[in-house]
């Protein structure tokens, strides 16, 4: 199976609003936004946005069949995103 990727998504707020949420390839890259996109903002900016984030594993087909097949053949626990969906599929069975 191929290395795990992961991807920093920072979500913007405004006035508590979520405004938009931007994918960035490393955690490092997103803390430099913030601190760059911050460093433009007034007293009334920095109170009306706010920044939230987390990091997210990136799945192509070949990650999730893989992850799916290990999973079934009972050589890794799932966890993540595709752990949420494992326990949908099997609430369903």
């Amino acid at each position: 199976m191929e290395k795990e990727r992961t991807v920093a998504e920072l979500t913007i707020h405004y006035k508590r609003q979520r405004l938009t949420s931007l994918i960035f390839d490393t955690q490092e890259t997103a803390d430099k936004f913030v601190e760059a996109i911050s460093a433009l903002f007034n007293e009334k900016g920095k109170k009306l946005f706010s920044f939230s984030g987390e990091i997210k594993t990136v799945y192509t087909p070949e990650t999730i069949v893989g992850q799916l097949y290990d999973y079934s053949e009972g050589n890794i626990k799932p966890k993540g995103t595709i752990l949420d969906m494992m326990k949908v599929l099997d609430g369903l069975n």
